[in-house]
């Protein structure tokens, strides 16, 4: 299952301006991140995406659940210092799919 990874910062913990905090995510990124993801009962980081001015991020990863990521968040430093929330994620394409099925579309309509 999709998960996203969806996190912020303050401008006063933002890795940019204080180095402890950019170091987690230095040794974040020196593992191979399938590597690191597999540590912890993740099958795949599919997308790592940062807005470093707006102090957020989204990562997407395929777990069997939730609890898994917790764990990888807080034992890798990420949930130091950022506020977290992981929700499960769909594709575009699975969710016009189950739209198709629920409201009983063919193509086209």
């Amino acid at each position: 299952m999709l998960y996203g990874i969806y996190g912020h910062h303050t401008p006063e913990t933002c890795p940019i301006q204080v180095p402890k905090y950019a170091q987690v995510f230095a040794d974040i990124l020196e593992r191979d991140p399938q590597e690191l993801a597999e540590a912890y009962g993740i099958r795949r980081i599919e997308a790592q995406y940062h807005s470093a001015l707006e102090h957020t991020f989204l990562w997407v990863v395929d777990a069997d659940n939730p609890q898994l990521i917790e764990t990888f968040a807080v034992e890798s430093g990420l949930a130091s210092f950022n506020t977290l929330k992981i929700v499960p994620v769909h594709t575009f394409a699975e969710t016009v799919a189950g739209l198709k099925k629920r409201h009983g579309l063919g193509a086209g309509e």
